[in-house]
């Protein structure tokens, strides 16, 4: 994830310590992404790839700013994001610009041949659009042209292990698109959708 998050600064701001270093920001967009859920360190660190003590530390650095919460269960801990605290929205917003399916996405595509355009669409880009719900528990990934589809496939697999979302690509031609012929791609055609690629 660091050849995608490239930009992400290793100084720790003087107040609010968020993105501070990448592994902080992979973890922040791991809780905020899964934030219908309760997780443990040893669960985030299976899930980040992030070691258990870097977790620990980033989460308590986190809880002391307000960012997240951490409740007790026997001698461990279940975190998740803390929906109280004011920036909340603001927060989220800013985790899926800087982090969420769409730059992952745009990032792991743009090298492969072929592709027209891609979008996100269903039930992640209608949560994107403020369309009330729970969170998704997958991303829908359109890929318009005649790229190669392995290339494709593998993409959407390694964006799920930065994401810990499935990632479900369908692959259609450009005259598909634009001349749908089934009731799949009219109902994705005026859909919510998220732009992310175009060539």
């Amino acid at each position: 994830m660091s050849d995608i998050l490239h930009s992400v600064s290793e100084i720790a701001p003087g107040l609010l310590p968020i993105f501070r270093s990448d592994n902080q920001l992979r973890l922040l967009a791991y809780i905020f992404f899964h934030g219908d859920r309760q997780h443990t360190p040893a669960e985030l660190s299976r899930a980040t790839g992030i070691a258990q003590p870097t977790v620990s530390r980033e989460v308590e650095r986190l809880v002391r700013a307000g960012v997240l919460t951490a409740k007790r269960r026997g001698r461990g801990k279940l975190i998740e994001p803390n929906r109280e605290v004011a920036y909340f929205a603001d927060l989220s917003s800013l985790l899926i610009k800087v982090a969420g399916p769409p730059q992952i996405l745009a990032e792991l595509l743009a090298p492969i041949a072929g592709i027209d355009a891609a979008y996100i669409y269903g039930s992640w880009a209608r949560r994107y659009f403020g369309e009330q719900g729970g969170y998704p528990r997958d991303v829908d990934l359109l890929v318009i042209g005649e790229p190669n589809i392995d290339a494709v496939y593998d993409a959407a697999a390694r964006a799920e292990g930065l994401l810990g979302l499935e990632v479900n690509p369908t692959i259609v031609s450009r005259t598909e698109w634009e001349q749908p012929g089934s009731v799949f791609l009219e109902t994705i055609a005026n859909d919510r959708l998220i732009l992310v690629i175009e060539s």
